[in-house]
């Protein structure tokens, strides 16, 4: 009797805490607000630029100079536009780059990389016979470029218009509209001269009309200054510089906007009260006999204590987390980047962005998330935070091991091995980037002998065919009588 009590009472209990359950969801998809507090700033961490060049017949002239140039040693717009985006590229590190490319109509060329060679070899092949089609159509060339950014990458976004300014085609203005509402800054570096040269010259086209192209600078300015961006004078020396300094500048935000106060999101409390009332929801019909309501009360302190030792900081973590579980790694990004406000949370926030570059398969971002998690768990103790030490070593293995740098790899399982010895996959992989090293070594010696090899006997059957000419005695020519040629 006492036992049949007993079960239902667990029985009770579950279907109370599993209704709590129910409850509690419902609640965190309401999403409930109340008391006052500062609204996080709008963050943003790193940056993605596009540039956005245009091809057409103008930008073939030759009419590009800098204060220091002489009239002899005149670029055309393109390779003067071209010049600024390379050196820029080069100078800001970090940034995810792309290059658009249009004439009569926009074509995204390379998409968002964070491998800047690929956008560098792109631009040195760059000529304006890489499109067909007539006119220019700069709004097209905007549009193609702000459809090329990921809605939900928290980066800061960019256009570089490389461009004489002249449109035959297509309303600028739109473009410009959309980018404003879409905050993405669009910076304009206006190529060419205001006095402008003939088209025909560049061509030898005697039946097409003498046609003058001149820059048109107002169109880019006003372009610029409505984004937020900045109008460059391409005939300027330091061109390049100024857009280098402007971009830097933008990777550099941590926060846009100003603070105000605003109903604090109560989401994540409801979010984890369901996931312990459906664990406490399993967990009493699993407990032996006895004072099921005694042990309820006891989970429900633990459960009440976690609670309260649960920062900001480390609720949008556990947000984040979940939302990296469920594969939605783009949306685990804004959580992760809110979460580095907190000084507990930062190193895991940097090491769960790690993950979710790596599920994105950005490799050198992760890495850098893993290197930047470390250098926060520096200013704590060598003997805490252990198991987020080795994770940041290991994950960082595991790319370099995918990429084929196996010394990096090694060295990294070793430093995973130094903080925590008893693990067997860092020593597994050890011996693995080990044995690839040293079959690296073999290959590379045995095609080296081969090469070795095969020089030896090109060489000595150079010698036998140049002996046997040598020694071959010539037969008499028959009786001929003709021509000796």
């Amino acid at each position: 009797m006492i036992f049949n009590n007993d079960l239902k009472m667990k029985l009770l209990l579950s279907e109370i805490l599993f209704g709590l359950f129910i409850l509690f969801s419902v609640i965190a998809l309401i999403g409930p607000k109340w008391g006052m507090g500062y609204a996080p700033m709008e963050y943003r961490k790193g940056l993605d630029v596009i540039f956005a060049i245009d091809i057409s017949r103008s930008m073939d002239i030759r009419d590009a100079q800098t204060s220091q140039s002489k009239r002899s040693s005149l670029q055309s717009r393109l390779e003067r536009g071209v010049a600024i985006a390379g050196e820029s590229i080069t100078t800001v590190s970090g940034a995810r780059f792309a290059s658009a490319i249009g004439r009569g109509k926009g074509t995204l060329a390379v998409p968002l990389t964070y491998d800047s060679d690929v956008v560098l070899l792109f631009l040195e092949s760059l000529n304006v016979s890489s499109m067909t089609g007539r006119s220019t159509n700069l709004e097209s060339l905007v549009d193609t470029a702000a459809d090329s950014f990921q809605p939900s990458s928290p980066a800061r976004k960019v256009i570089v218009l490389i461009s004489d300014g002249e449109a035959h085609s297509g309303v600028l203005r739109n473009a410009v509209n959309r980018c404003t509402r879409d905050n993405i800054i669009l910076n304009t570096v206006a190529v060419g001269s205001d006095e402008g040269r003939q088209i025909l010259s560049q061509y030898n086209d005697p039946e097409s009309p003498l046609v003058v192209s001149r820059r048109d600078s107002y169109a880019m300015r006003s372009a610029a200054e409505r984004t937020g961006g900045i109008y460059i004078d391409a005939d300027r020396e330091d061109a390049a510089s100024a857009l280098s300094s402007q971009l830097l500048s933008l990777a550099q935000e941590t926060g846009v906007g100003n603070k105000k106060q605003e109903p604090k999101q109560r989401r994540p409390l409801f979010i984890i009260l369901a996931l312990i009332a459906y664990g406490a929801s399993k967990f009493v019909t699993r407990q032996p006999q006895g004072k099921p309501l005694q042990r309820l009360s006891v989970l429900s302190i633990i459960a009440l204590f976690l609670l309260s030792s649960c920062s900001e900081g480390k609720l949008l973590l556990l947000q984040a987390n979940y939302l990296n579980v469920m594969g939605r790694y783009d949306d685990a990004i804004t959580p992760y980047l809110k979460a580095l406000n907190y000084e507990e949370s930062a190193p895991y926030a940097e090491y769960g962005l790690g993950l979710a570059f790596y599920q994105l398969d950005e490799d050198k971002a992760a890495l850098n998330r893993y290197k930047d998690s470390h250098k926060l768990l520096e200013k704590f103790p060598s003997n805490e935070h252990r198991e987020l030490r080795y994770r940041n070593y290991y994950n960082s293995g595991v790319i370099f091991f995918e990429e084929g740098d196996y010394h990096s790899a090694a060295e990294s399982f070793k430093d995973a091995l130094r903080t925590d010895p008893r693990r067997m996959d860092a020593k597994r992989n050890l011996e693995l980037s080990m044995m690839s090293i040293s079959m690296e070594i073999n290959t590379n010696d045995r095609t080296g002998n081969r090469e070795e090899s095969r020089e030896v006997l090109f060489e000595y059957l150079r010698q036998d065919e140049e002996q046997k000419w040598k020694s071959r005695e010539w037969a008499p020519e028959e009786n001929y009588t003709g021509p000796d040629y």
